[in-house]
């Protein structure tokens, strides 16, 4: 099996390391996480004088199922305790399971059906404030593929072999995974407390020792120099400095250099894009050596 090699940046963390990726701005590296993290441990609550004898068991079964750490089958018990009688306890006990669960935009749901239903409950501003905090957890976006081997990059970063596990801002992104033999490139767009599963396979091979990548809103392909550049693909290009303009000569502010590498290895381009004040388009170009070992 290869292995992948990094080249100009080293993978500091593990495959289930947790990264945020703050808005898209050039450069800037991954920041540790600004949002306060939810509440880890469990916090249930009891079934009341108004939950009708035949809720009481389903209940008391997704308890039992919750401490034994089976959360589905207590998420799916309480939901079951619920068709027979909603409850504000039950609703309460849900949006715990789903907190637990990391499924922030179903507990806020919870969360909320707990407060209409006990407008005068004790803890209502507690539960308010954690309503608040979930609603700003950064969206959670998984990306895997079925192709081994596969390097991840978000908005021109290096994140890590996939399955790559990461945190990101709302908003829009760019993700690229690079396999010996492909290539996948996928904008997406994240919302605050939700998740989302990027599947990116290579569905023919495409090897090459480029993969020219962007957060453009445009995509295209131009030819300089005899060489055919092709935005958000991958080729092969002849070892050596590389200097072409973004598109057209006329449209780019500056033009786009970077270093294509011998055969055997793979270099990541990330062109940051931005309309400038003159109306052409300013770049900000960085890139990452990717060595994939027989």
């Amino acid at each position: 099996m290869r292995r992948f090699l990094p080249g100009s940046l080293l993978i500091a963390a593990a495959i289930a390391a947790m990264t945020l990726l703050p808005p898209r701005s050039g450069s800037s590296a991954p920041t540790p996480s600004p949002f306060p993290a939810p509440p880890v441990a469990a916090r249930r609550k009891p079934p009341t004088d108004k939950y009708p004898a035949p809720a009481i068991d389903p209940f008391v079964e997704a308890v039992l199922a919750d401490k034994a750490g089976d959360l589905d089958t207590a998420m799916r018990r309480y939901q079951d305790a619920n068709k027979i009688s909603e409850q504000a306890n039950t609703h309460y006990n849900i949006a715990d399971v789903r907190r637990r669960m990391e499924r922030w935009k179903q507990a806020v749901e919870s969360y909320k059906k707990y407060v209409e239903l006990a407008p005068d409950a004790p803890d209502r501003a507690e539960v308010e404030r954690l309503i608040a905090q979930l609603e700003q957890r950064p969206g959670t976006v998984v990306i895997d593929g079925e192709d081994p081997d596969g390097v991840v990059f978000v908005d021109g970063k290096l994140i890590g072999p996939s399955p790559a596990v990461l945190q990101v801002s709302d908003g829009r992104h760019v993700a690229d995974r690079i396999t010996p033999t492909g290539h996948v490139h996928r904008t997406f767009d994240v919302k605050p407390a939700t998740s989302e599963h990027l599947r990116m396979t290579s569905s023919r091979e495409e090897p090459g020792n480029v993969v020219l990548s962007s957060n453009a809103r445009f995509s295209g392909s131009w030819r300089d120099n005899g060489n055919e550049y092709r935005l958000g693909g991958r080729m092969e290009l002849p070892p050596g400095r590389h200097e072409t303009y973004f598109l057209s000569r006329d449209r780019a502010c500056s033009p786009l250099v970077f270093v294509a590498p011998r055969p055997g290895e793979v270099v990541y381009v990330f062109v940051d894009v931005a309309e400038s004040q003159r109306g052409c388009v300013s770049i900000k170009v960085q890139q990452t050596k990717v060595r994939f070992a027989p």
